[in-house]
């Protein structure tokens, strides 16, 4: 799910998971399949142009039909996020999200001829997921709106907070046993859960631990929280 928060309140939406057969996630069944076939007809009319010839007519034609379908899916993932993000801002005075490196965590793995990549293909589907969830554009429009209604945004470091468990503390990698679910397995806790909800379980709990951060000299410091009532969103 896109937004999951501390509270237990999850923002989501029926089109938003990306499959292999439906790598854009905000387009129908429909469009889809006209997307596909629309990337396979310029595919083949691109094979036929020869080396420094013009593009032709038709697969300039082609080529913005697709643009056209992915500017629709587009304004209907700003959309979402506009609407999400202000019911958000109202709800809640202060707003924590962690501070994900998005650049670092959407690099390549393809790697060089020399020392190859592994798990490519999944590694790609991963970029493509993250880049459709655009969660950089998600914090800067909670950041206007959360100020514009009176409250604040922070930041707090993103490292264990999905490994550990937000009952009883212990950190572990096999605690995340998917992308969906997370299970504590310290023998005497147990707790088990969204992996989202739990990871923004333990970002609110930095905050209240007075671990926010704030830019300083281009780079991140500690800075003593509010102590306001918090929501967190992931």
């Amino acid at each position: 799910m896109p937004l999951a928060l501390s509270d237990g309140n999850h923002h989501t939406h029926e089109r938003w998971k990306a499959t292999k057969d439906k790598p854009n996630a905000w387009l129908t069944d429909k469009e889809q399949a006209a997307l596909l076939a629309l990337e396979r007809r310029a595919a083949h009319r691109k094979s036929f142009r020869k080396p420094g010839e013009r593009t032709s007519r038709r697969l300039r034609a082609t080529y913005g039909q697709i643009a056209r379908l992915r500017a629709r899916a587009k304004r209907r993932a700003i959309d979402w996020q506009h609407q999400t993000t202000t019911e958000i801002a109202r709800t809640y005075g202060v707003i924590v999200v962690e501070d994900l490196p998005i650049t670092n965590m959407t690099k390549s793995a393809k790697g060089t001829v020399e020392n190859p990549g592994t798990n490519v293909a999944q590694k790609t589907g991963l970029n493509h997921s993250i880049s459709q969830e655009a969660r950089g554009r998600t914090v800067t429009m909670l950041t206007y709106k959360v100020a514009r209604y009176g409250g604040a945004l922070y930041k707090v470091a993103a490292a264990g907070t999905s490994l550990r468990c937000s009952a009883c503390g212990f950190t572990t990698p096999s605690g995340r046993e998917s992308q969906a679910v997370f299970v504590c397995k310290n023998p005497g806790c147990g707790w088990s859960g969204n992996a989202d909800h739990n990871a923004a379980r333990n970002t609110l709990h930095l905050y209240r631990m007075g671990l926010a951060l704030v830019p300083a000299a281009g780079r991140a410091v500690v800075r003593r929280a509010r102590r306001v009532k918090p929501a967190t969103a992931r």
